[in-house]
């Protein structure tokens, strides 16, 4: 008999930089939730499709964020990736200092650091407790380097959705493997992506595919027809689909 796994729940921005101080390498700034260049250890261990990226970067003339309002659910970690030029992801009511040369205030909920493009690993990686970061909450943020807290064009707001609850059912007519599931999305926009992978849990970007629900990102269903004519394990994933997606 085939082995069926899943994982369920917790898976399933005008620029004013000219005006600023050149960026150090200062990281003093940088929140305890985020790792500079490396992973939270509460962001480790876990399906890569879980962690969505956030690249900062450039578009035209303007400095943004690409997605500016990412999606996670309760307790997930999001990559902020730097392209370019230097560039932070700063909550609203952090330091505005481009220097990053002073620790944050206690309020502050999560500061990236300076994360330079020309790093061997140009990322911060920061992890949002689901008691600071509860479902059906905004947070407002911006990069201290391009924009202030009210100006600029690289800001956004992080959302976040209720926990998507995934069920796993086998159609035995057909050998088929059918994913149900509820919760997640924002108001206005209930979208997903299905990820699945036939080798790993940890579901490595080179193995896994992305797919979209039956009838498209708006569906709540998704059948995998004809899987369970031989033996292996089987992992899959729901998530919010993101607004840079197709």
């Amino acid at each position: 008999m085939s082995m069926v796994r899943h994982l369920t729940g917790l898976g399933a921005a005008v620029v004013v930089a000219a005006a600023l101080a050149p960026a150090r390498a200062q990281n003093a700034c940088l929140t305890p939730n985020c790792a500079l260049g490396a992973t939270p250890v509460v962001c480790q261990n876990r399906a890569s499709p879980r962690t969505p990226t956030v690249l900062m970067t450039q578009s035209g003339f303007n400095n943004v964020f690409n997605p500016a309002n990412p999606r996670i659910e309760p307790g997930s970690c999001i990559i902020w990736r730097a392209a370019g030029t230097t560039h932070t992801s700063t909550g609203n009511v952090c330091m505005p200092d481009p220097l990053c040369d002073s620790p944050n205030p206690p309020e502050c909920q999560w500061d990236s650091a300076n994360v330079s493009a020309g790093a061997a690993n140009p990322t911060t990686t920061c992890s949002y407790d689901a008691a600071a970061f509860p479902a059906g909450t905004g947070n407002a943020y911006y990069c201290r380097l391009h924009a202030t807290p009210t100006s600029g064009t690289m800001r956004g707001t992080l959302q976040v959705t209720t926990p998507i609850v995934l069920a796993v059912d086998k159609e035995v007519a057909t050998n088929s493997i059918k994913l149900s599931w509820t919760g997640g999305g924002v108001t206005g926009d209930f979208t997903y992506k299905v990820a699945r992978n036939v080798t790993s849990p940890q579901m490595p970007a080179a193995t896994t595919t992305t797919l979209n629900p039956d009838g498209g990102v708006a569906g709540t269903t998704f059948l995998d027809v004809g899987v369970l004519t031989g033996p292996g394990a089987r992992y899959y994933l729901v998530r919010n689909k993101q607004t840079n997606e197709p």
